[in-house]
């Protein structure tokens, strides 16, 4: 049995050995670099091609048992270096999994128009609450929050910036 064992390697072909590195390694960048699963999938693809195409050519049930072991194990392997890199690794130090998302916890308070604040325009459409106006020949969509109605032609001021959100209230120039 031992001897068996250690003819794994020794007797298989080449494009075997090729199977199961490429396969190793396409499992191997999936766990680093995820994706649609193309790389996870074709991997164990390889890896499973290359151990029937072992046992198909070697006839040996020990072999191929010993293969599915050695393998298994360096999937293990992969996947708790993976969990470790994860934690304490380079994946660790990215935001994505400091934080569990893949959007910054400040996202909500980053605004394009935070910089409108203040700023006087001129009504395009009735803003009744909702409508679009004008600063600096750049149409925006604004939100009036009081009661009162503006026209086309008058005058807002942007109040507030709540993300994409522009609350504008009638003003007098």
């Amino acid at each position: 049995m031992w001897a068996e064992l250690s003819q794994i390697f020794t007797s298989m072909e080449w494009y075997v050995i090729l199977m199961l590195c490429v396969g190793v390694l396409f499992v191997f960048i999936e766990f680093f670099l995820p994706g649609f699963g193309f790389f996870g999938i074709s991997g164990l693809a390889c890896i499973a091609a290359g151990i029937v195409t072992h046992a198909v050519l070697s006839k040996s049930i020990i072999q191929v048992v010993g293969l599915v072991l050695i393998f298994s194990l360096v999937l293990i392997i992969l996947f708790l270096l993976f969990i470790r890199s994860a934690r304490f690794g380079i994946l660790g130090k990215t935001p994505f999994v400091q934080k569990k998302t893949a959007v910054p916890t400040d996202y909500a308070n980053q605004s394009e128009f935070a910089d409108l604040v203040g700023e006087i325009g001129v009504a395009v459409t009735p803003l009744r609450p909702s409508g679009k106006f004008m600063i600096d020949e750049k149409v925006y969509e604004g939100i009036c929050e009081t009661a009162e109605m503006i026209e086309t032609g008058e005058y807002v001021k942007v109040v507030k910036v709540e993300g994409i959100k522009i609350i504008v209230e009638k003003t007098e120039v």
